[in-house]
């Protein structure tokens, strides 16, 4: 019988170089990536991608609503800390988290997981997330002075034209809350920085803390194609392990990128261990639980989702992992 042919659409990580590659192959699939626009939206959009990768954040909402149209895999394949994702102008006195309580913010998206998990940060600090004015935008480009996703009573869209980066340098905003860095941040005479000056040492202090590293993305499949063929999620969930795994094998030898990439790698592996982006449900039980705690929190959900209900459908295939 010849493999399923599927369509995975996910952003072109490492992780998943062995993947590509063909050295590691799911049984049984026959398995080609999108790497086109929009990645975290295809699977539930598009009618010919039957895999692909999802907003963690977005995917529990969803569950939570009842929504079970998408069986989520716990393959993570973003893992961040968000300290670093805080930005103010040079001359700005604010040089903590705690420092932003009571000021305006710029943030591209709300219910986005690296905005939730920032927030999360915010209250681990103990800043009140209804002080704070916030403005819903686009970052570099004019903000359409809308937003599809539904508000707190404290957040607004930003003024349409305005970019959140416009509005950080005229003094409208105190402070940018963005997954990556603005326009000209890397400029030797930029006008911007970020918020904590230790960012590192701050997200080193934070894990110490809270024992895991934020997860931003996870896999999902059709729930109408695992109803067909169950097999899929294991062989899936196998494939990109291993795939992981093979990739982890290798990064010791990877000292062209910086030249102190060796000495990064060997710090990561003492304080986080060797797998710093476990897959599973087993070994990231905390993250996923924090996750759903803060959504209830944030008022992004009406009602907490019981964390067991996360990755429920693919407990019942694939038990104990």
């Amino acid at each position: 019988m010849a493999d399923l042919a599927l369509t995975c659409a996910i952003k072109d990580y490492d992780h998943i170089a062995p993947l590509r590659a063909g050295d590691v192959k799911p049984e049984g699939v026959a398995l080609s990536f999108d790497f086109g626009p929009d990645v975290l939206n295809r699977v539930v959009n598009l009618p010919d991608v039957q895999v692909g990768e999802l907003s963690f954040g977005r995917y529990l909402i969803r569950v939570a609503s009842g929504d079970r149209s998408i069986v989520g895999l716990p393959i993570f394949t973003t893992c961040l800390f968000r300290q670093r994702c805080f930005y103010v102008g040079q001359a700005s006195r604010l040089q903590a988290l705690a420092d932003l309580a009571g000021t305006r913010i710029g943030t591209n998206e709300w219910p986005a997981t690296g905005n939730t998990w920032a927030r999360a940060a915010l209250r681990e600090q103990g800043v009140d997330l209804a002080s704070i004015a916030w403005s819903v935008g686009t970052v570099d480009g004019p903000s359409p002075g809308s937003v599809k996703d539904p508000l707190p009573a404290h957040v607004r869209p930003a003024p349409a034209g305005r970019s959140l980066r416009e509005m950080l340098l005229a003094g409208e905003l105190d402070a940018l809350m963005i997954a990556y860095p603005p326009e000209g941040f890397y400029r030797p005479d930029s006008a911007i920085r970020r918020l904590i000056p230790d960012w590192v040492g701050a997200e080193k202090a934070y894990l110490a803390r809270v024992g895991y590293i934020p997860a931003h993305h996870v896999m999902g499949i059709k729930r109408s194609l695992v109803e067909q063929q169950p097999w899929v999620v294991k062989s899936l969930f196998d494939a990109f392990d291993r795939s992981k795994r093979l990739w982890q094998e290798g990064r010791l030898k990877l000292t062209d990128t910086t030249p102190w990439i060796l000495a990064e790698i060997e710090e990561a592996r003492t304080l986080v261990g060797e797998d710093w982006q476990p897959y599973g449900v087993v070994p990231n039980r905390a993250v996923i639980a924090a996750l759903c705690q803060e959504q209830y929190a944030q008022g992004l959900v009406e009602k907490p989702l019981d964390p067991a209900a996360a990755f429920a459908d693919f407990e019942r295939i694939v038990p104990g992992v």
